[in-house]
């Protein structure tokens, strides 16, 4: 599913306007974004944590090129779903 086919799909269950719904839509995406690429945690009851994960300065391999690399410290955006939306998948 992508973002214009959720948005659709929101205004269609709750009877609110497209406009609206992808305005809100995006406010939220946005704020998530903004709190995680800040280095703070977002927790949402029954969806899961989404937090900065840190990853260590590390030494690797180029098995292209036969060379050794350094991969610098740096942080991804880590998700953890809720115990209730984890039940849900299982049952795909």
């Amino acid at each position: 599913m992508r973002k214009e086919e959720l948005i659709k799909q929101v205004a269609e269950s709750t009877g609110i306007a497209i406009c609206e719904v992808r305005t809100v839509i995006e406010a939220a995406l946005k704020e998530t974004v903004d709190a995680v690429a800040n280095g703070k945690t977002l927790y949402i009851r029954g969806f899961g944590t989404l937090s900065p994960k840190h990853y260590k300065r590390k030494v690797a391999r180029n098995i292209h090129k036969n060379e050794t690399i350094v991969i610098a410290e740096h942080y991804t955006p880590h998700f953890k779903p809720a115990k209730s939306f984890k039940n849900k998948t299982k049952k795909l």
